[in-house]
This record gives structure tokens, sequence and C-alpha cells, in this order.
């Protein structure tokens, strides 16, 4: 007959390991030795090659060595040396430019957003969002300019507003603001580009900002 002691004993080592198995992750599934007629093909090795990579969807938080240059999601475009890069000021921006007024005016902020695809990541209810955000100098409800281009093989749509800007909570308005919206079809999913700001401000740098835009290509 067993003592009390020895049953104890027996617990003690058996615990470690049975502690050990639910810690450890499953062994790995044993493959097939490869035949001579499963070499892959160069479609399937670029394909193997395609879903390894990975787009670093950090934020940019050091200052490009280059001013001229914006680098962010994969992508890479120019800039105007006179737009200022400053660290994302929010978790969900990716980059953050100051955009300078002229003669005097009021600077307007570019920032660059990514989200995580979801239903309601459309163009359709993204355009309602922001419209929502501004209303007209006669306090109706704003409307939105649509425009749609491709840049390489990207899908662009482009909306402008104008108007009193509200904010997210309508809390506070500014008079005489534009924004404009890029929704860039990327290869990392949906990339906002959003130029906000006083009206002559960001009139002044339409066509900057179209270059930045349109000159929008992948890093690798």
């Amino acid at each position: 007959m067993r003592s009390p002691l020895h049953s104890i004993l027996i617990l003690g080592c058996v615990a470690p390991l049975l502690i050990a198995c639910e810690d450890s992750e499953p062994p790995a599934p044993i493959e097939p030795a490869p035949t001579a007629t499963s070499a892959p093909t160069t479609n399937s090795l670029l394909d193997s090659l395609e879903i390894t990579q990975t787009i670093d969807t950090s934020a940019s938080t050091t200052e490009p060595d280059d001013p001229t240059s914006a680098v962010f999601l994969g992508l890479e475009t120019t800039k105007p040396i006179t737009w200022l890069w400053q660290p994302p000021k929010r978790s969900m921006r990716k980059a953050n430019y100051l955009v300078p007024g002229t003669n005097g005016s009021e600077p307007a902020e570019l920032t660059v957003t990514h989200f995580p695809e979801a239903p309601g990541n459309t163009p359709e209810a993204n355009i309602r969002r922001w419209t929502s955000q501004f209303r007209s100098v006669d306090g109706g409800p704003a409307k939105a300019k649509v425009e749609t281009f491709t840049v390489g093989t990207m899908p662009v749509t482009l909306v402008e507003i104008e108007g009193e800007y509200m904010g997210m909570g309508g809390a506070w308005h500014q008079a005489d603001q534009r924004m404009l919206v890029s929704m860039v079809q990327a290869p990392v999913g949906s990339v906002f580009l959003k130029l906000l700001g006083p009206e002559g401000t960001v009139d002044a740098n339409r066509q900057a900002y179209m270059d930045f835009v349109k000159g929008l290509r992948p890093t690798q």
C-alpha cells in the first residue's frame, strides 16, 4: 500500500509536465516530401513573396531627411518645402503637415489617416460624415463636390467641402473653411489625405495638394 507521501511526490512530478503541455504550442504538421512535379512555379513564388511582404502602418514619428519628401503607409510622394512636418497629433494619424498661409493668413493642416476596412468605411458614408461637419453660409447643409481619377493603379475619390466648419461634434465653429479630402485605394487599404483650413490658405495650396496626391507611388 502506497503512503500519502508517495502519492504527493508522484503528483508533484506530473503537474509540471501538464502545465508545460498547456503553455507549449502544438507541433507543426508534418509536410509531405516534395516531388518532382510539386516544384513551385514562378507565379507561385511571386505570390508567396507578395503574401509575406508587409507594409509598415506605423505613424511617421521622425522628420524625414529630405524636406521635400513624404513617406507613409507604403507610399511616397513629394511636397513643397514650406509644408512643415509635425509629429502626428492623434493616434489614427500616420503623417501630419502644417501648411502655412499667405500674406499673414492662418495656416491649414494636412493629415494622413488609415483605418481598418469596415462596412462603414465607404466613400458614401465618409462623404456624408464630412459634409455633416460643415454648414453653408446661409446656415443650411453644406454640399460636397466629388471627383474621381486614378493615380497609377490606385483609384482616388476627391471630395471638396466649404463653409462653416463645426468639427466632429459641432461644439465650435469656424467660418470660411475649406476641406479637400482624397480617398486613395492603396495597397495597404484606404488612405485619406485631408487638407483643412481657411479658404484662402487651401486655395493657395490647391495645386501643390493635387501634385502631392497625383505624385503618390508605392515605395516597394
